[in-house]
């Protein structure tokens, strides 16, 4: 029977301690204040958390961890990313210690070693990640969209799109590839002028269609929001209702309109 006391209070405080937080962050709408900033330090804070707790039990633990204990001898590569996260390790820690204090030449000379060494594990992490980023943006996204429009049906009363609606995305897609590569003040003083008018015409509509991209992005994350509000709300009802507070609550508010 305390058990069953203590997660019902348990899940009463989760209830509110979430719903206050979900008011607090939502209500940055409002202005930038002090609750809504600890709000999201707490949410950041959180989510980091959990990312480390996450990382830890399905990469670390689980694999590298335990293949070093079991098997060292069988998969010794797995011990270069471990130094690798100890170099960089202990080069944060000494940045982080080294700062607001006068060091000496030998403690100097010792920072800028452990620093050049954190630096190569730390680059290691940037350009895999860029890399992997880059393949999956050209693989995944840039090159169906371009083949999938380029390939569009272009006779009238095709079925599927219709052929206006397939050169418009062509042409965006195009023009947007375009203004990414591009530079107009850098690659089109030198070029004449009947180069330079339809290229700035170009990137004209590349980019408008990232603005378009843009708005509607954006859009679609304010929805998704704002639904996730909705449902956290109806969610707290829900939950609050099967509660003992929530049922003292309903019957206090059925004394009051008289039903």
């Amino acid at each position: 029977m305390d058990n069953l006391v203590q997660m019902e209070w348990a899940n009463a405080a989760g209830l509110w301690v979430g719903f206050i937080f979900t008011l607090l962050i939502f209500s940055a709408l409002l202005g930038d204040h002090l609750l809504a900033r600890l709000a999201q330090y707490v949410l950041v804070g959180a989510v980091l958390g959990y990312a480390v707790v996450v990382t830890w039990q399905s990469i670390l633990a689980s694999d590298v961890v335990t293949s070093l204990r079991t098997a060292p001898q069988e998969k010794p590569w797995h011990w270069i990313p471990v130094l690798l996260a100890v170099v960089m390790t202990i080069a944060g820690l000494e940045r982080i210690f080294a700062q607001g204090r006068a060091p000496s030449r030998r403690s100097a000379t010792w920072g800028h070693v452990l620093r050049a060494l954190g630096a190569i594990p730390a680059l290691a992490l940037v350009s895999i990640g860029a890399a992997v980023t880059l393949v999956g943006a050209v693989q995944g996204t840039l090159t169906p969209q371009f083949l999938s429009a380029a390939r569009s049906d272009l006779t009238w009363g095709a079925e599927g799109p219709g052929p206006i609606t397939s050169i418009l995305v062509l042409v965006l897609t195009v023009t947007a590839l375009l203004f990414f590569v591009i530079d107009a003040d850098r690659h089109l003083e030198q070029q004449p002028i009947w180069i330079q008018r339809p290229v700035r015409v170009l990137l004209w509509f590349g980019q408008r269609a990232l603005w378009l991209a843009a708005g509607a992005l954006f859009a679609r994350l304010l929805a998704s929001r704002l639904s996730l509000l909705a449902a956290e709300l109806a969610h707290w009802s829900y939950t609050l209702q099967s509660t003992t507070l929530g049922q003292m609550l309903e019957r206090w508010w059925r004394i009051v309109i008289g039903a």
